[in-house]
């Protein structure tokens, strides 16, 4: 087991990376002295594929503990999942504050993370991550928040869980398209900070793939180490550091807002597409050499990542954009890569640029 820390002051906590990480769940909840029932926010997917690895885990826990599921979407980012999820735990826990137990991907924990951000005006956070994904980036760093059909993660709060444990036994239940999923934000750590990863993942590309647990370790320490580092120094987005995260994720959110939210395409899909048309965008300002954004494409689409994007207007990508959060008073912001391992914020990028760019994927 490995044990990153990330400092905050008094809302300072652990991410723990290992298998078998899970057991000291039932511990963290008893040495923490939380007295109100454990409730575990999951989707009925992870809720079937994690029994095994739960069940024992839950015969330990030192209070009541119960589930609530969700649906297995993006859409259970909504405001009416959200006030479902709050009337249940009311429900149950009317005379205690509940300790809120996020077990599952993204969606899940930025959910659960929200609910327990406000619930009672906040009550006690724990993020278990069970995707690749969530585990290298979306259960570190406080970010909650749920979507409005203008675009994701309008509605949200800064909310620091008091511990995260990420089980690479949950990552062996994962399907091969899960596991591609999560490469799109692994990507993302190597372009904006480490160079070396980013040779790792070229010359272990099908191992990761083949969910080779000893790799994925590796990969789930150096993105959740990067992560907490640039937390650390800009934990409300405040600094202009924190902004680096977003690398890929600002057309990425767009071409998302766009899709409806749909099985068109999956976050990390979308990531994917956002760092390559990033890239592109930076070409053509002179910023990146062509033969880092040909190794940037090539590392994508040996992830299994689609090249193009499908079903979706440029029109409706452009609108979902304008709603981006990075806007200030009225002037875009986009980060874009100098060279693998380095990145830069650009502000005031022409809109007829970023729209040719996105009319060649589209």
């Amino acid at each position: 087991m490995k044990s990153i820390k990330l400092n905050l002051g008094k809302r300072s906590y652990k991410i723990l990376v290992g298998q078998g990480v899970i057991k000291e769940l039932p511990g963290v909840i008893k040495s923490l002295k939380f007295q109100g029932p454990i409730v575990i926010i999951t989707d009925k997917t992870v809720a079937k594929k994690t029994g095994r690895i739960m069940t024992p885990v839950l015969k330990r826990m030192p209070n009541e503990s119960f589930y609530v599921i969700v649906p297995p979407q993006e859409g259970s980012k909504s405001i009416e999942v959200f006030q479902e999820t709050i009337h249940k735990i009311s429900k149950t826990t009317k005379t205690h504050r509940p300790v809120i137990v996020a077990l599952g991907g993204g969606v899940v924990g930025d959910l659960a993370g929200f609910v327990a951000a406000t619930y009672r005006r906040g009550v006690p956070f724990i993020q278990v991550p069970t995707t690749l994904l969530s585990q290298v980036d979306s259960a570190i760093g406080g970010k909650t928040g749920i979507d409005l059909p203008d675009a994701k993660n309008l509605v949200g709060a800064f909310y620091q869980p008091k511990i995260v444990l990420s089980d690479l036994d949950f990552l062996k239940t994962l399907p091969r398209t899960q596991i591609r999923n999560g490469l799109g934000e692994v990507i993302k750590y190597a372009i904006i900070r480490n160079k070396g990863l980013f040779e790792y993942l070229e010359k272990n590309i099908g191992k990761i793939l083949s969910s080779d647990i000893s790799i994925l370790e590796k990969i789930v320490y150096e993105c959740a180490a990067v992560k907490a580092d640039i937390v650390e120094k800009d934990e409300l987005d405040t600094r202009d550091l924190r902004i680096a995260l977003n690398f890929g994720h600002t057309l990425g959110h767009a071409i998302e807002a766009a899709s409806g939210y749909s099985n068109l395409l999956s976050h990390g899909e979308a990531v994917a597409m956002g760092m390559v048309l990033a890239g592109e965008i930076a070409l053509r300002l002179d910023m990146l050499k062509e033969s880092e954004l040909n190794r940037i494409k090539s590392l994508v689409k040996q992830s299994g990542f689609s090249m193009k994007i499908k079903g979706i207007t440029l029109k409706t990508i452009m609108n979902s954009y304008g709603y981006d959060k990075k806007f200030i008073a009225g002037s875009n912001r986009l980060v874009l890569p100098k060279s693998i391992g380095k990145i830069e914020i650009i502000e005031d990028i022409p809109l007829i640029l970023i729209r040719t760019v996105l009319r060649k994927y589209v």
